[in-house]
């Protein structure tokens, strides 16, 4: 999920690292990226907690929930666009469970 960048901090989350912390044996290393892994996961509980009340102010100054079309996300998947697909995602499973 989450790597040490050289300077320190966190970089993008994804697998290899866990998978490479595992492989290495180093328990230092496994408590390190479990560690990150924790913070990261409660870091999303906030995000996730606080959304709903981000969507409720948008809402009162007159901006509408984002809506997401199909051609946005098919324009992605053509350009290969990982990061935004990865959004998008993400959009549509949180507001999958608003309904």
């Amino acid at each position: 999920m989450t790597a040490t960048a050289s300077a320190g901090g966190s970089t993008a989350l994804y697998a290899v690292p866990i998978q490479d912390a595992i492989a290495s044996g180093d328990v230092a290393k496994m408590n390190q990226i479990r560690d990150e892994a924790f913070a990261y996961l409660a870091s999303v509980a906030d995000v996730e907690r606080l959304l709903p009340e981000l969507e409720k102010a948008i809402q009162a100054k007159g901006g509408p929930i984002r809506v997401l079309y199909g051609v946005s996300i098919q324009d992605a998947i053509a350009r290969g666009d990982q990061a935004e697909i990865a959004r998008l995602k993400a959009e549509v499973a949180y507001y999958s469970r608003l309904l």
